[in-house]
């Protein structure tokens, strides 16, 4: 690719500015190239300049494989950010559905709560070894010295 047909490759991601400036006593040029990137693409690693020092013949020869290089990095920045940022929407959606869904079985009584509440005159009264009472959900059963008590039948 040429020098523009790079520039282009890497202006569709982000606004370039290009800065050069040269060096008289070393006879080296400094090029930076400060991307802005584009709204939906405003990840702040994006917005790295690539600043390069070195003598022209030095750019003529390997600036092209330099922006190269640098767009290349660029777009797999790029793409890790838009990896990134799917994953967190998959986390907030999973996150507000467990939410609801908490909420939903908390305005529900469950069955257990229900069966615990009701007591039937039968447990009270048609128990051989004496009367049954319902305490928190729990049975217990009092009976004449020496009888044994079944707790769970």
């Amino acid at each position: 690719m040429t020098m523009f047909t790079e520039l282009y490759a890497l202006a569709t991601s982000a606004t370039l500015t290009m800065v050069v400036s040269a060096d008289e006593k070393t006879g080296r040029l400094t090029i930076s190239v400060l991307p802005k990137p584009k709204k939906e693409m405003g990840e702040p690693a994006l917005a790295k300049d690539l600043t390069l020092t070195a003598t022209p013949e030095d750019f003529d020869a390997g600036f092209v494989e330099a922006l190269r290089g640098y767009r290349e990095k660029r777009a797999s920045l790029m793409e890790q950010a838009e990896a990134t940022r799917e994953v967190l929407e998959a986390a907030k959606f999973l996150s507000a559905k467990k939410a609801t869904d908490a909420m939903s079985k908390a305005a529900k009584p469950t069955h257990a709560a229900k069966s615990a509440s009701i007591t039937t005159a039968k447990e009270d009264t048609d128990n051989e070894d004496g009367p049954v009472e319902q305490s928190g959900g729990n049975k217990t059963a009092t009976a004449a010295a020496g009888e044994s008590l079944q707790l769970f039948g």
